[in-house]
């Protein structure tokens, strides 16, 4: 049998991951009504990608159910003005993360400049730069 059917006989025959019962009710009390629910590990993680409130949202949670954070795919149209005009003073909005933590909100912006270099952005929750660094 060739390398390539070994492969693809691993992907075939992987197992779900097993997700730990107080995870799963954790996700639950967080995320009431989610849909389309994906799980995978991440570094030690449990991380869930779903619908919910007609949003994508991505949410990690530690071995005992604790949310760690949850990450918000906006639409641009949803962005808030001044968050939305600060981001775009740093070039053209391409994408837009609203990231939750235990204490903050942040987002993550993809910009790209009139060259089409594009760069990730980061700002606080009232829009303020915190890091700008070449993707």
């Amino acid at each position: 049998m060739s390398i390539r059917f070994n492969i693809l006989d691993k992907i075939l025959r992987s197992r779900p991951v097993r997700i730990p019962g107080v995870v799963r009710e954790s996700f639950r009390t967080n995320f009431s009504g989610a849909r389309n629910t994906e799980w995978s590990r991440y570094k030690g993680l449990f991380e869930v990608i779903f619908y919910h409130d007609e949003k994508e949202k991505i949410a990690r949670f530690d071995q005992e159910g604790i949310l760690l954070e949850y990450r918000i795919n906006l639409q641009l149209d949803t962005i808030a003005s001044g968050i939305k005009s600060r981001a775009a003073a740093e070039g053209e909005i391409m994408n837009c993360i609203e990231f939750h933590s235990v204490d903050t909100i942040r987002y993550e912006f993809i910009v790209r400049d009139e060259k089409l270099v594009r760069y990730l952005l980061l700002t606080d929750m009232a829009g303020n730069k915190i890091r700008k660094e070449v993707l």
